[in-house]
């Protein structure tokens, strides 16, 4: 019999974990939108924590409750699913990927579209990203406290990074840090957001589908492997170039966030 106070306890669980995602975005109060060094840095650790993420977490998790094919399908999937996105909205940038796009808007340009959309990209993937893990929270704390507890410490965990990879290119683009907080701020709201649906599906329908959990792994692994390949490191890349970085500070950045999410699995 649920009670009550589980779910009221599965639901601060699921926004505690969420929200942790704000504590990632502070990072933009005390960086300097001109230091391009440490911009860069964080872009490839936003990305390696992606990519973690999803290559020691998501995938791994997907595979081993399905058919190989399946997860990699639905992983294809998110790719695709995102690269339609990138493809329909509407650009300022004419020429997105073509070698002339540093030429006409310079990548630390207070009002660069570009960096902008990126975050707004990393913002979708981090909240869908969000939605199934509130859906683990929520049932974790059904079947009890002790188990929703472990779920959100860990979630919470890597969330902290996840925010950094939203605030650092929307501040990048706008020189808004309160901007780049907020929308950081917004992405963790899709935990409870997926922890009252997770609690709609369990009261209102009686049942849980523990393979649609998982197949939305496999798909929010593909969307941040896309975002992460095919934004966040392509302007990594070129923040370093047009400010005589050395690219070398990416690839640390992405070792770095990499090896932070790998630690905190093998720790939790």
């Amino acid at each position: 019999m649920i009670t009550i106070e589980q779910v009221l306890w599965g639901l601060f669980l699921s926004l505690f974990a969420g929200l942790s995602t704000t504590l990632g975005a502070i990072t933009v109060f005390i960086i300097k939108k001109d230091d391009t060094k440490v911009i860069s840095l964080s872009m490839g650790f936003s990305a390696g924590v992606m990519l973690g993420v999803s290559i020691f977490e998501l995938l791994p998790e997907a595979i081993n409750s399905l058919e190989i094919l399946t997860a990699g399908f639905f992983f294809l999937l998110g790719m695709i699913t995102v690269a339609l996105l990138d493809f329909f909205i509407p650009h300022e940038y004419i020429h997105e990927h073509s070698c002339s796009d540093t030429d006409d808007v310079p990548l630390n340009n207070p009002t660069n579209p570009r960096l902008l959309r990126t975050g707004m990209l990393v913002a979708v993937g981090i909240a869908i990203h969000n939605l199934p893990e509130g859906f683990v929270t929520i049932t974790g704390s059904l079947y009890s406290f002790e188990l929703g507890l472990v779920l959100a410490i860990a979630i919470a965990m890597h969330n902290i990074p996840e925010g950094l990879s939203v605030a650092i290119p929307i501040y990048a683009a706008s020189d808004n840090k309160r901007k780049a907080f907020g929308i950081s701020f917004l992405s963790g709201l899709a935990e409870p957001v997926g922890a009252i649906i997770g609690l709609i599906v369990l009261l209102g329908l009686g049942i849980i589908s523990e393979e649609i959990i998982v197949i939305s792994l496999a798909f929010v692994a593909g969307i941040m492997t896309f975002i992460s390949l095919d934004e966040l490191l392509p302007i990594a890349h070129e923040t370093c170039n047009n400010n005589g970085n050395d690219t070398h500070i990416v690839t640390g950045g992405i070792l770095a966030g990499m090896a932070v999410i790998l630690v905190t699995l093998i720790v939790l």
